[in-house]
């Protein structure tokens, strides 16, 4: 690593530099960060029917932009390092880092929902869905058919569109540099902005026909895009308290977009309320994940481990809480307590979710993860 990405390299770290090999790129409150994110998103799906938990629920649906912003961060800066170091960009070995990374886990759990949709017909996902969700389109399909007939994969949508995002990425770097990228990043924004205008106009529905938009959500890959040209060099240096501060004005900003603007709500919404919501979000996001970076706190193993898995921990939760919580035919009668007892089933869900996740890092995704790192220019976390 370099001392433009680290703040100050340390001896060690230089003198590897200094004779060709590279530190490894990695920050654990990074991981924390993943790992906050997916419980935004769980909380988000937890099925709680209380008349105040509806606006907690839209809120935490934001965790999901966390996630978008953060994976933009980090991509941005692999691919500044690698093309400063290297002089270019690799892109047939970026395209196999994501495909290595991203296709394993998510089609084995599309397969697993087809699985019991053939078991269970009354959750049986439909064919476009599925073909959708495979082609890595499916926030697509939830704009045309909705979230229903999808709603145990629902998750599964924003993998599209980080897919999407990331067809461009590596040959903007590769061809124009930082530049390119700082070009782009406010174009995808402007963009965003006038889709939300149009759509708005329109009297689409903003918790799926806008939400799920493609160029409505770039704005959140296009931010971290931004964060990270702009601190690459320079990571911030923030005292304790506010780091603290913006962590809770990120997340006012969230309820704010939420509560007050209605950006998730299942009726059209007034072009005004969705600019000024999707602004509260975007600058909820940004706040967050820098609120996080260079954090000088030591971060609990266990939340970097469950950082570590939180891409299995996203993939499943949804799986396991319909299994939980749905009342379906031929479901085994045990299931439908926990409809029942939310207060014992929602921390089992989470605790099925963890161990399934768990047990997809160690024995599934690990050794692929492996496979993965030969193909790293910049080197981050081991497998």
């Amino acid at each position: 690593m370099s001392s433009s990405l680290s703040n100050g390299l340390s001896t060690g770290a230089q003198h590897a530099a200094r004779h060709g090999k590279t530190a490894r790129m990695y920050w654990p409150e990074l991981d924390a960060l993943r790992f906050f994110a997916f419980a935004m998103v769980f909380c988000s799906h937890a099925p709680i029917s209380r008349p105040w938990y509806r606006q907690v629920s839209d809120a935490t649906a934001f965790g999901v932009s966390i996630f978008f912003c953060l994976s933009a961060y980090l991509i941005v800066t692999l691919l500044l390092k690698e093309r400063e170091e290297t002089g270019r960009v690799r892109i047939g070995a970026f395209a196999i880092r994501r495909i290595l990374r991203i296709w394993p886990p998510y089609f084995a759990v599309l397969a697993i929902a087809y699985g019991i949709g053939m078991i269970f017909p009354t959750v049986h996902i439909a064919g476009r869905g599925m073909a959708a969700m495979s082609l890595l389109i499916g926030n697509l399909y939830v704009i045309h058919h909705g979230w229903l007939s999808i709603v145990m994969i629902a998750p599964l949508w924003s993998i599209s569109l980080e897919e999407q995002f990331y067809l461009g990425v590596p040959f903007l770097t590769s061809i124009g540099g930082r530049r390119a990228i700082l070009s782009i990043c406010l174009v995808t924004i402007a963009v965003a902005y006038g889709v939300l205008c149009l759509l708005g106009a329109k009297g689409e529905i903003p918790i799926w026909q806008i939400w799920a938009n493609s160029f409505v959500e770039f704005q959140f890959f296009a931010a971290g895009g931004l964060i990270a040209l702009f601190f690459y060099g320079r990571r911030p240096r923030l005292p304790l308290p506010v780091r603290l501060f913006m962590m809770a004005s990120g997340l006012a900003c969230f309820y704010v977009a939420a509560a007050r603007f209605n950006i998730h709500s299942w009726r059209p919404a007034p072009v005004s309320s969705l600019v000024l919501g999707y602004i509260c979000a975007l600058a909820g996001t940004a706040l967050i994940l820098i609120a996080t970076l260079n954090l000088n706190v030591r971060v609990p193993s266990i939340v970097v481990y469950f950082g570590k898995i939180s891409y299995g921990l996203y993939l499943i939760h949804t799986v396991v809480l319909f299994m939980l919580f749905s009342n379906i035919d031929a479901w085994p009668r045990e299931a439908a307590y926990f409809s029942h007892h939310k207060l014992l089933g929602i921390p089992l869900a989470m605790a099925l979710t963890a161990g399934i996740a768990s047990l997809s890092y160690r024995y599934f995704e690990r050794p692929i993860l492996r496979l993965k790192n030969r193909f790293e220019t910049v080197k981050t976390r081991p497998a």
